[in-house]
């Protein structure tokens, strides 16, 4: 098999030739810096050789003016297409964007109406897909599986605008508000999600990180209530085009509870499962007829802290109770960051090549 048909065959749950297998978030910047003096390469992809290659849309043309919104830009800030400002921190600068803080356009908002006027960017424009059917092609003729991304779907870019505690009190006190935001992302995603599934991708990678690690940050009604009728929407776009497109979707933390809602939904994969909070084995016994499992490996815990044993053990552990019959993608739970060990990062690969195939 090849990487393309080994991916698209495990996410169907049927069995492999072995394990698929990627870097999840990739690389922290200091790592990119080790691979390039260990090896010469800076792709982590192309040196070790992973399964799947990730393209998204080109960027915008337009020059949306949003300092209305942001009237006193501090230093080292800077607006994304969405308007969301973002401050860079020193860490953000060494490579932990995740660190930067952010600036809510739409937090001093309260009406229905100030959310219809806010300009949104131009996701339905035909040049912004002008080069991702030429790159989805190009990864598949060379074997490699080719996964379009769209995450921070609905919930993440909505809260990113307004704040999450507006957004969430938003849910119980000011619908008409909310549901206007909401709407209005949702009808760009559906438009996003239909190109995506025409450009020929073999995955469309959606996802909104909807939970901690103690539980989901929203009651599950409530994300029931908001997001899930606008997520299928999407789903659906795709779906029209593509009926046979893999689905994979995101969220960090412990969301064991609406497992069952993404599989109602038609969501094919999910992404990180994160082994401090969610368990993989248990998921697979109880829902691995119905859906597939990307992630799995600790970057909590095993890859930054473990040896290389461990590592070793814990892809092998993974590879027999959750990669039975298919339906596991072996990946870190997200980047790799600067302390997870050169040899945990062989360890991993190695084991990858020497657990993951089927017999």
């Amino acid at each position: 098999m090849n990487s393309r048909e080994r991916v698209v065959t495990a996410m169907r749950r049927s069995t492999p030739d072995r394990v698929p297998f990627d870097f999840g978030n990739g690389f922290a910047p200091e790592q990119v810096t080790r691979l390039k003096e260990r090896t010469g390469q800076s792709d982590p992809n192309e040196f070790f050789h992973t399964d799947c290659r990730g393209f998204g849309i080109s960027g915008s043309r337009e020059h949306l003016d949003f300092s209305r919104y942001h009237p006193k830009l501090p230093p080292r800030a800077y607006i994304d297409e969405w308007g969301i400002g973002h401050l860079h921190t020193q860490s953000t600068e060494a490579g932990h964007l995740h660190l930067d803080g952010f600036l809510y356009p739409m937090a001093c908002f309260g009406s229905a109406k100030d959310a219809e006027e806010y300009p949104l960017p131009d996701l339905e424009a035909d040049y912004r897909y002008d080069d991702l059917r030429a790159n989805v092609k190009a990864a598949q003729e060379r074997g490699l599986a080719a996964v379009a991304h769209m995450e921070c779907t609905i919930f993440e870019v909505a809260w990113y605008l307004r704040s999450m505690e507006h957004l969430l009190m938003d849910f119980i006190d000011n619908h008409a508000f909310a549901e206007t935001l909401l709407d209005r992302i949702t009808e760009k995603r559906v438009v996003q999600a239909r190109r995506y599934a025409e450009s020929g991708a073999d995955i469309i990678r959606m996802g909104d990180d909807i939970a901690s690690q103690r539980g989901l940050l929203m009651r599950d009604t409530m994300w029931r209530r908001w997001m899930k009728p606008r997520l299928a929407r999407v789903i659906a776009a795709a779906r029209a085009v593509r009926p046979d497109i893999l689905v994979f979707y995101h969220t960090d933390g412990a969301a064991t509870n609406l497992v069952p809602d993404f599989i109602d939904l038609g969501i094919d994969i999910l992404n990180p499962i994160q082994p401090e909070c969610m368990d993989p084995a248990a998921l697979k016994r109880e829902y691995g007829k119905s859906i597939s499992f990307w992630g799995t490996v600790g970057t909590q815990t095993t890859l930054p802290f473990g040896t290389p044993h461990d590592v070793r053990r814990e892809v092998q552990a993974r590879v027999k109770t959750v990669g039975q019959g298919g339906g596991l993608f072996l990946a870190p739970t997200h980047m790799i960051e600067p302390d997870v060990p050169w040899q945990n990062i062989l360890a991993f690969v190695e084991a990858v090549q020497e657990y993951g195939r089927y017999e």
